[in-house]
């Protein structure tokens, strides 16, 4: 029997109802001998949280049985999680294995971090934090630093769960076990690479957050260079195969031609009309946040070097992507292949050339598109199992929030000089016309 607590500062959260709380109960259907005590913490009162934790569950559909036994193991402490005393009070005796989960904003968990120097921590405690790491690459560092005053690498886990979705881990399988894609994955065979991530939703009541953020910022320099530096990466390096090509990552060539955004105006999307982005409650115009945003980089090693690599995310935009794509080098006059898979589907899609039977001069283009069985865990799923087994699947290097703040910092300053222009595009559209 394995038995662990996980405390999760934030514990009455969206993203800890959405997603990892579901993530939890997906793994525990899988492995009968995990036992987990969950202790939500916020600033608040919540005297009905063993109701909202079953509801959460119930909404994602997981099964009545696992939602009682995830429900009886739940409980909830007022505390505050900047605070050093209320902290003390929360850790200094936990026995036996206990993992504190940071589902919190940047600023409130460096507040966290900070408290937490002072407290008496037992022994063995782990750290999970969320992105984004930091505000910008000295904030990023400075988390690290803050960290270090009270525990070590090997008990903090920078969690990205992009690294757990089904795209990203079909690659990788893709890579390791079948050697015709294996022996192709370089720049001598890869023509270019998209990581792109398009959704129809707009704010969603989120303008607070969004409008002081912004897609670059939100999932180009977390989620997407992440994902870029884990595929990229030789797997026989752990995380550290990550950092090593985030360290050779760099814009392929001046900011005002390698980056790209643009704000959606009103439009409409599957029959629902979307105002327009600077007429959502909430937003600031003077602010100029992007909703799309498009970056070009490029990889200064041996495998990578000359090989475009894309990355980009928007807001409201009409049948979406959200996948990896790899054009590889045409043979002769004929059309490269690409390869295709789904973020979040489950689905690979391999188009080739193929030629007719009768007239072998002629090609035709085939396309063998398949939908895997589908997972019993998500992304989140997968997160939780990283952590449980200390596989490190979710995990970053110490050095890649860091690294990818310094990529992506002359595209933010560029957006906020406006020497990179603001487009825009119809709510419902592919995005700027042109792009």
């Amino acid at each position: 029997m394995t038995q662990l607590t996980l405390i999760i500062l934030g514990g009455a959260g969206d993203l800890t109802r959405r997603l990892l709380l579901p993530g939890l109960a997906q793994y525990m259907a899988t492995d009968d001998s995990l036992k987990v005590s969950v202790v939500g913490v916020g600033y608040q009162p919540q005297d009905d949280y063993a109701t909202q934790v079953g509801d959460a569950l119930t909404d994602a559909d997981v099964p009545a049985d696992l939602v009682d036994t995830v429900v009886g193991e739940t409980s909830w402490v007022t505390a505050d999680a900047t605070s050093a005393d209320d902290l003390g009070r929360l850790l200094s005796d936990r026995v036996g294995r206990t993992i504190v989960y940071f589902a919190l904003s940047p600023a409130i968990t460096k507040k966290t971090v900070d408290a937490l120097a002072g407290v008496a921590l037992p022994s063995g405690m782990e750290f999970v934090l969320e992105k984004p790491f930091g505000t910008d690459a000295d904030s990023a560092r400075a988390l690290t630093e803050a960290l270090h005053r009270f525990t070590d690498e090997d008990h903090i886990v920078r969690s990205d769960h992009f690294l757990g979705m089904s795209g990203t881990v079909n690659l990788r399988g893709l890579l390791e076990t079948n050697r015709p894609l294996a022996d192709t994955w370089d720049g001598r065979d890869v023509e270019s690479l998209t990581f792109v991530f398009d959704e129809t939703l707009g704010l969603e009541g989120r303008a607070q957050f969004y409008d002081a953020t912004g897609a670059a910022r939100d999932m180009l320099q977390s989620h997407l260079i992440q994902t870029m530096g884990h595929s990229l990466a030789d797997p026989a390096d752990g995380s550290s195969g990550a950092a090593k090509i985030l360290a050779a990552t760099s814009l392929d060539g001046d900011v005002t031609v390698a980056a790209r955004r643009a704000r959606y105006t009103t439009g409409s999307i599957h029959g629902h009309t979307l105002p327009d982005y600077t007429a959502e409650d909430g937003v600031d115009a003077s602010r100029n946040t992007e909703t799309l945003a498009e970056v070009r980089l490029s990889v200064d090693t041996d495998d990578w070097r000359g090989v475009p690599i894309t990355l980009r995310s928007g807001k409201a935009i009409g049948d979406p992507r959200q996948e990896i794509t790899v054009h590889y080098k045409p043979v002769g006059d004929a059309r490269g292949t690409t390869l295709r898979l789904g973020f979040d589907d489950d689905a690979v899609v391999m188009e080739i050339n193929i030629s007719d039977p009768g007239h072998p001069e002629n090609l035709q283009r085939a396309t063998f598109h398949t939908h895997l069985m589908p997972s019993k865990l998500s992304a989140y799923g997968r997160v939780v199992r990283g952590l449980v087994r200390r596989s490190g699947a979710t995990k970053l290097h110490a050095d890649s929030p860091v690294r990818a703040w310094e990529i992506l910092q002359p595209v933010f300053d560029a957006f906020a000089d406006g020497s990179v222009p603001l487009g825009e595009y119809p709510a419902g559209s592919g995005g700027p016309a042109g792009w």
